[in-house]
């Protein structure tokens, strides 16, 4: 998934008060991974985030396969965009980043 400049921009600044209520204190910092093999106690919580490390080195930022057949269907002219459905997709976008 790919977070937007804004969405990124907005965690930045309620990531403060809200990694109060949600993370440990003692969280780990930065990537786990990044430590030696010979640090072999690792909590829960790191052993967790050792995991998801790996499972996301090999998730591309961008889905190569979406993005090509847009740009064909684009080229092609056949990739109609109907406003009244951006407008909707804006309005629920708002409306996610108010909840969270």
């Amino acid at each position: 998934m790919k977070i937007s400049r804004v969405e990124s921009d907005r965690a930045m600044v309620r990531g403060s008060e809200s990694d109060a209520h949600i993370l440990p204190a003692d969280r780990p910092k930065g990537l786990v991974s990044s430590k030696k093999r010979s640090e072999r106690h690792l909590s829960p919580l790191e052993q967790g985030m050792v995991v998801a490390e790996e499972a996301l080195a090999d998730v591309p930022d961008t889905r190569e396969d979406i993005v090509n057949d847009l740009k064909r269907r684009i080229d092609e002219g056949s990739y109609k965009v109907n406003g009244k459905d951006v407008a909707d997709m804006m309005l629920r976008r708002l409306e996610a980043d108010r909840i969270r």
